[in-house]
């Protein structure tokens, strides 16, 4: 399964460093019609390609219906992951329509799953309801320590959601480990009004366990796309987003790929970052052998695009052997592109933390008011940080810090 799951994570990154780097003059109307959801890849009964064994048993055996209460849908999981445990895995089809999981003023796991392996959920058409009353964070599905874990064309939402101060909502997935867990997939799954599509919940201590996340999937008017926090390695999003606050955010990130197509609108409240790369220090994890592509329209609600972001009081961390493209279409004026900053109760103006090896790369069409790069934090151990031609044309790059170059044609 590890060595599927690598050889398909190397194959769209070749894939995408052809595809992206054409986005602005194949897509000159990115997201034109954004209130349009994107089409499914796959069908009713699919399971989004997941390697798992050929068993397949439905939700509703176990009384897992539309308009059933929400301790029967409970109950009907917990069942119908006992079965397939019994099986030795399988798929479990979820059958079209609304469930409705009742109100949640507490963080709750709705669907707890504890060593699940080698399932797939195929839900398409189905869409699971929730509503949060309380400033709180529940978890529709919860896996804590799992192997080879598909859910596929899942929708999702939340009526308690709200985006602004004392933000409450779901996640519509977590995934914690204790023990070596690796393969969770999202396929094709959407989600609108939540607080994020995906959440890892492990810490710097216990990175060591979780490997091989891949998502797929559709964001709308949600705080978080996807949090990728304290994964050993391998990561792959795939995801496009609307009025979305932060589309991506990890802490130790390590081998990924990050392609993100977003639009907003000016009502939606924006972040510093639509991409985030965070470091807490070397003891907490660096980052490292990340590509990121970020195409996006509409209002500029967000101070950056990728942000490179540097925490906490350590001395020692880096950031290396990063490509990051951007692409900005349609909007009046943007922000800064790039932001390179270490934050320790308030953004420090040096720090001896490294950024390195890193290429930046991108378009824009419109008019910048920001920066392309904006180096609020100024190292005093300086890598090399490369820029396209083409982005340094657009700002005097004479005011940069000691690494940041142009890159020579």
């Amino acid at each position: 399964m590890h060595r599927t799951i690598q050889t398909s994570l190397r194959r769209r990154v070749f894939l995408r460093r052809g595809l992206c780097a054409g986005v602005a003059a194949s897509v000159p109307g990115l997201l034109d019609d954004p209130p349009t959801r994107i089409g499914r890849r796959g069908r009713a009964g699919g399971n989004g390609g997941a390697a798992v064994p050929a068993t397949r048993i439905s939700l509703a055996d176990y009384g897992g219906k539309p308009r059933a209460a929400p301790g029967v849908l409970v109950g009907a999981f917990s069942r119908a992951f006992a079965a397939l445990a019994d099986a030795g895995g399988g798929t479990l089809l979820v059958p079209a329509g609304t469930y409705d999981f009742g109100e949640y003023a507490d963080a709750s796991n709705i669907i707890l799953c504890r060593n699940v392996r080698d399932v797939a959920i195929s839900a398409y058409g189905a869409t699971f309801m929730a509503t949060t009353t309380a400033n709180v964070m529940p978890h529709f599905f919860y896996f804590f320590n799992f192997q080879n874990i598909t859910i596929a064309g899942a929708s999702f939402t939340d009526r308690g959601f709200t985006p602004w101060h004392e933000w409450k909502g779901m996640y519509c997935a977590g995934i914690q480990a204790d023990k070596a867990s690796r393969g969770f997939r999202m396929v094709d799954c959407y989600a609108e009004r939540v607080v994020g599509l995906l959440a890892a919940h492990n810490n710097a201590d216990s990175r060591k366990y979780l490997a091989d996340i891949s998502v797929q999937g559709e964001v709308r008017y949600s705080y978080y796309g996807v949090g990728a926090s304290f994964i050993r390695e391998n990561v792959d999003v795939d995801l496009v987003c609307y009025n979305v606050r932060r589309a991506f955010i990890a802490y130790s990130l390590k081998n990924a790929d990050i392609v993100v197509v977003a639009h907003s609108t000016p009502s939606w409240p924006g972040s510093n970052g639509l991409v985030a790369l965070v470091s807490g220090g070397a003891s907490m994890g660096n980052v490292e052998d990340v590509r990121v592509r970020v195409s996006v329209s509409g209002a500029c609600i967000h101070d950056s695009y990728v942000h490179f972001y540097h925490q906490g009081p350590e001395k020692e961390g880096y950031m290396r052997d990063i490509d990051a493209t951007v692409n900005v279409f349609n909007e009046d004026t943007t922000r800064n592109l790039f932001v390179f900053d270490h934050e320790v109760d308030g953004v420090r103006r040096h720090t001896t933390r490294v950024w390195d090896r890193i290429a930046l790369h991108g378009t824009i069409a419109g008019k910048l008011g920001g920066k392309v790069v904006a180096n609020a934090s100024v190292t005093t151990a300086p890598g090399a940080v490369y820029l396209d031609r083409n982005l340094a044309g657009l700002e005097d790059m004479t005011g940069l810090a000691a690494g940041f170059r142009v890159a020579p044609r």
